[in-house]
């Protein structure tokens, strides 16, 4: 019952956007204009909350203009603003995406001797069978058959700097729950576009946009180089790596901790 009121309440919502109806407040950015209604926009963003709460030419005009952002990704984050959602949508049922995640228990445990990773408490694929041939077969407990696991997301490649960028502007914006939702996205985009050359722009992004101490995406970053280190193969992954000491620091701290350097 809840469950179908929430999603009531979304659809409601959502016939209200762009909606002329009730507006009462105009976004500009470059040539677009986008109409908004301010109880909706200033509840889910503190930013533009606090630049209607005094006078000024804003509040005068009814405008606020955006003039150094980009009109898709604003129009992108007004649609999450409304709706809690934003292209490329994520599947209803979550579980789709994360089926992968249902393994049993890593074996060795059970006294595999011969299994190089004896003593590891990790999850394992269904195809994974301890033994001397692990090493060989195997990557990070994941054997070549099911190697990367399979993760249904939509969209194309493209969508890795799309996250990127409404990171950034969840967090320009305070947005509530945006920068969540878009770092979820960008993992799931990373798992299965990581061989793809956006992987690098969007990282290049990732990094040039946020503080050392936002570690948000550049964990992901980091993560996903350490599960796949032919990448440092690519050049514009070594630019990656000589521009940002964070990220080559990063990448070493990954290891480190999936190894246990560090016990």
């Amino acid at each position: 019952m809840a469950e179908e009121a929430s999603r009531q309440l979304l659809e409601d919502a959502k016939r209200y956007l762009g909606a002329n109806e009730f507006s009462d407040l105009d976004i500009t950015c470059d040539d677009h204009i986008y109409r908004v209604h301010k109880l909706i926009l200033c509840t889910r963003s503190q930013f533009f909350a606090n630049a209607l709460k005094f006078p000024g030419k804003e509040l005068e005009q009814g405008r606020i203009e955006l003039p150094h952002d980009e009109p898709a990704i604003i129009k992108l984050m007004i649609d999450y603003i409304y709706v809690a959602e934003y292209e490329p949508l994520l599947p209803r049922d979550i579980s789709k995406i994360t089926a992968g995640d249902a393994r049993p228990k890593h074996s060795c445990r059970s006294g595999h001797m011969a299994c190089p990773n004896y003593g590891a408490s990790r999850l394992v694929c269904h195809h994974h069978t301890c033994g001397i041939s692990c090493a060989f077969t195997c990557k990070d407990f994941v054997c070549d058959t099911c190697y990367p696991p399979p993760i249904i997301i939509p969209g194309p490649p493209s969508q890795l700097l799309t996250h990127a960028k409404l990171y950034e502007i969840g967090d320009k914006y305070q947005v509530s729950g945006l920068k969540e939702l878009s770092k979820f996205k960008f993992e799931l985009a990373c798992a299965r576009y990581w061989d793809d050359g956006m992987f690098a722009e969007a990282a290049h992004h990732a990094f040039s946009t946020t503080p050392e101490d936002d570690k948000g995406l550049r964990r992901i970053v980091c993560k996903t180089i350490s599960e796949h280190m032919g990448l440092l193969k690519k050049e514009d992954v070594v630019g990656l790596m000589t521009e940002f000491n964070g990220l080559a620091f990063g990448l070493l701290m990954e290891k480190a901790e999936k190894n246990g350097w560090l016990n």
